[in-house]
This record gives C-alpha cells, sequence and structure tokens, in this order.
C-alpha cells in the first residue's frame, strides 16, 4: 500500500500508528516500594550501643541518619 502513496504520507502513517499504539499499551505505573526490614528490640538496642561506641565524627552516623530519613519516607509510600 505505501507503494502507491507518496513517502511522506506513508511515513507519517507509520508514526501515527506507532504513536497510538504506545499510547494504548496498559503499563503498570504505580509505585513499587520495599518493604523496611522489620528490627526486633534486641537488634535495635545492639545498633544504638554500637553507634554510641562510635567517635562522634565517625561517618556511619551520618550513613544510619540518612537510612532512618530513607525508612521513614518508605512509610508514605503507596
Amino acid at each position: 500500500m505505501c507503494i502507491l502513496l507518496k513517502p511522506g504520507i506513508c511515513y507519517t502513517a507509520i508514526i501515527a500508528v506507532l504513536v497510538l499504539t504506545g499510547c494504548t499499551v496498559t503499563r503498570d505505573t504505580s509505585c513499587k516500594c520495599p518493604k523496611p526490614v522489620a528490627y526486633d528490640e534486641a537488634t535495635l538496642k545492639d545498633i544504638s550501643q554500637a553507634l554510641r561506641a562510635l567517635p562522634s565524627d565517625n561517618v556511619l552516623h551520618r550513613a544510619m541518619e540518612d537510612y532512618e530519613n530513607e525508612r521513614d519516607d518508605l512509610r508514605f509510600c503507596p
């Protein structure tokens, strides 16, 4: 059929079909949120003690604060 039409029209038709097909494909766009690990009280106590034993300028304090913020953000993820 494209042989009978002008090349520009054929390309336009192909592009239109591809665009319309791409718009109608159903995709799951929902958020895939990981579940935070649930620590028991004994483990939380051990983590807390280990952090307190570190020097105040240790980089792990900042990393743990970032981790805590990420865990808080996960609570609001749908």
